[in-house]
């Protein structure tokens, strides 16, 4: 019989906005993805179970691939949970489209808690978290690009330049694009 943990999976919920960094989203999907294979060829139950929402159903990537298929934002999140947040093109993050008010709303509804939801920020995901409210008092980082904005969205948040990852649970951060797999 082969072994099965004794923890539930963890749910990972990667939020996709219009024109999500197709890197930001995809490199930490494929980890986990990678993960799970592991797992799998030593007999083990996969850990992680992946899930990509958003305000709407389907979106274009920051690289113009059309995304379907994405399911609606839940009304509530299972635990264990992972939601992700990754950046878009441009200087600034928009936050004032329709769908990213959409997302901002439903953010503002969570209630972060080790081993039940945690926040994963992948670049300027963490401007989005600190809009929403979410980065109170936390240590967070994003892409050096996005260091003033994100003071400027959460004075309270602590943000940390010059560093690839940052923990402080329920909440990781990390500088952007490939880092989030690192992170």
């Amino acid at each position: 019989m082969p072994y099965q943990p004794l923890a539930k999976p963890i749910e990972v919920f990667f939020a996709l906005l219009p024109d999500s960094l197709a890197l930001d989203w995809a490199g930490p999907a494929e980890a986990l993805r990678m993960a799970n294979q592991a797992l799998l060829a030593q007999g083990l139950a996969p850990r992680f179970v992946l899930r990509f929402i958003g305000p709407e159903p389907e979106t274009a990537s920051s690289v113009g691939l059309q995304l379907t298929g994405l399911q609606a934002l839940p009304a509530q999140l299972p635990e264990p949970a992972w939601l992700v947040l990754v950046g878009q093109p441009g200087a600034t993050m928009p936050v004032q489209t329709p769908a990213t008010r959409a997302l901002l709303h439903w953010l503002r509804g969570l209630r972060l808690q080790n081993q039940r939801l945690e926040l994963v920020t992948v670049c300027a995901g963490a401007v989005l978290a600190a809009h929403a409210g979410l980065l109170h008092q936390r240590h967070v980082t994003t892409h050096h690009h996005h260091l003033a904005e994100l003071q400027a969205a959460a004075p309270t948040c602590h943000v940390v330049g010059n560093r690839v990852f940052v923990e402080d649970a329920p909440v990781y951060s990390s500088a952007g694009v490939t880092t989030g797999i690192d992170l």
